[in-house]
Formats: C-alpha cells, sequence, structure tokens
C-alpha cells in the first residue's frame, strides 16, 4: 500500500510539474483563453450538429453577442444559420485528427514560422479597414498535432474580456488577411 501512495505522489507531482511547465510565460489570460478553447472542443467533440446546443455555445465558449444583441430579426437569424456552416469548419478539425491528438499554444510562440506573419509589423500589410494584423496577436492561438508541435495547423482568436473564441476562420484576400467573424471589437 505504501509503494502504490508513493507511485501517485510521485506521478501527481510530474503531472503539476509538466502542466506548470507548459504554462511558463503563459498570461492568465491566455491561460484562460487555452482552457475554454479545450472545454468547447470537449464538448463538441463526437456531437452530432443536433446534440449541439446554440444557447450553450454562445453562453459558455463562443462570443457571438454583436448577433444575439442585433434588434433586426431577420438579419439575426440570417446570421445564426450562417453560423453552423462555419462553425463546421471548427468541428471538423477535432473530428479529422481527434481531440487527444491536438493542442494549441499562443501564437507569439511561432515568430519564426509562416504562420505568424500575419502579425508580424513588417511583414503584414494595413489591412482593408484599419490597423494591421499584428496588433492583435495577443488574443491569438496557434492549433497543432501533439506530434508535430512544430507545424501549426491553424489560429484561433478570442475576446480577451470573455476569453470566449471569436474566430476560427483566417482569409486571405489580396494579400489582405483578415479573421471572418460577425462581431465587432
Amino acid at each position: 500500500m505504501k509503494i502504490v501512495t508513493f507511485y501517485l505522489l510521485i506521478s501527481a507531482t510530474f503531472i503539476c510539474s509538466g502542466q506548470s511547465k507548459k504554462f511558463e510565460n503563459w498570461s492568465q489570460s491566455e491561460k484562460s483563453q487555452y482552457y475554454k478553447l479545450f472545454d468547447l472542443a470537449r464538448y463538441v467533440n463526437g456531437k452530432v450538429k443536433d446534440e449541439i446546443s446554440k444557447d450553450t455555445l454562445f453562453s459558455k465558449y463562443i462570443f457571438f453577442d454583436y448577433v444575439l444583441n442585433d434588434t433586426n430579426a431577420e438579419r439575426r437569424e440570417q446570421r445564426l444559420a450562417t453560423f453552423d456552416t462555419l462553425f463546421y469548419r471548427f468541428r471538423k478539425i477535432i473530428d479529422s485528427f481527434g481531440l487527444k491528438n491536438l493542442d494549441a499554444k499562443p501564437v507569439r510562440y511561432y515568430k519564426g514560422h509562416e504562420i505568424y506573419e500575419p502579425f508580424d509589423e513588417k511583414l503584414t500589410q494595413k489591412s482593408i479597414g484599419g490597423p494591421k494584423m499584428y496588433t492583435k496577436d495577443s488574443n491569438v492561438f496557434a492549433y497543432y498535432r501533439k506530434e508535430e508541435p512544430e507545424n501549426p495547423i491553424g489560429v484561433l482568436v478570442f475576446e480577451p474580456e470573455t476569453s470566449k473564441l471569436l474566430a476560427w476562420i483566417m482569409i486571405d484576400q489580396g494579400g489582405y488577411k483578415y479573421f471572418l467573424t460577425f462581431n465587432l471589437f
């Protein structure tokens, strides 16, 4: 019995140590966004569309306040319908690779990788409607397969105050890169 107890204590120490090392140099906001992302991924993992509650998605995980507060009911319903199509892309990544095979970290850890180019002040162009993309990199994560952390698959942006997922699709049109979202900052 003492051996089992000793083994459990040692295992718990290594697990806790590994977790704290993983989040070394992460801000509280980044940790909150990371946990929110993986809570969302666990919530949708293995579920069909009809098993996923939009109320739960919007209240806990996805920042959709701008659309939900829209006073034009027709526009709101149209955007809610479009959400299903866009959210499928997020779910497809989880279904394709498997939740246990995915991980994420702040995009700032990829400054030498091409995925960071939209956030690099020297490389990015001014966006069509305003500031350069790089001004938003503090709320952006890169996600990747655990066996290939040096090769991120894509990026996700979070709403800074709620840590909810704001966008998971980046568009590249004519050298301008931006996140596809219905919400306004």
